[in-house]
């Protein structure tokens, strides 16, 4: 790991403007990129539970720990971690609409709190 990679947990990142997001997504470590989209499918899971049939949250739930440092690393297999997104893609694609995936696993994604509150923004 780069001694000059910063790290910024997902209440700090995801408010942040989408341009600003992207750098520094791009500028931490491997270990950090997983984190925040773990947190960001697991918030969105747990945000808009209610709403999933039984079929989705498995499908979300079988997903979350696949998403590791080693897909991020620099050295990684490129085309075999395309594959399996590609793979993953088609997955979501087939039980949840375009914008729900953008929403759950994108730095485009909407900021989701802590879900101790997400009960206070529905």
């Amino acid at each position: 790991m780069n001694q000059e990679q910063k790290e910024i947990d997902y209440d700090q990142f995801m408010p942040l403007f989408l341009q600003e997001r992207i750098r520094i997504f791009n500028e931490v470590s491997a270990e950090n990129r997983a984190l925040l989209v773990r947190t960001q499918v697991e918030r969105w899971l747990a945000f808009n539970r209610s709403q999933l049939d039984q079929k989705q949250i498995d499908l979300l739930n079988e997903i979350i720990p696949l998403i590791s440092s080693e897909k991020y690393e620099e050295n990684r297999d490129v085309e075999k971690v395309e594959r399996e997104a590609d793979k993953i893609t088609e997955r979501l694609e087939s039980v949840f609409s375009r914008d729900q995936i953008m929403q759950m696993a994108t730095n485009r994604a909407d900021y989701i709190p802590p879900i101790e509150n997400a009960k206070d923004i529905e």
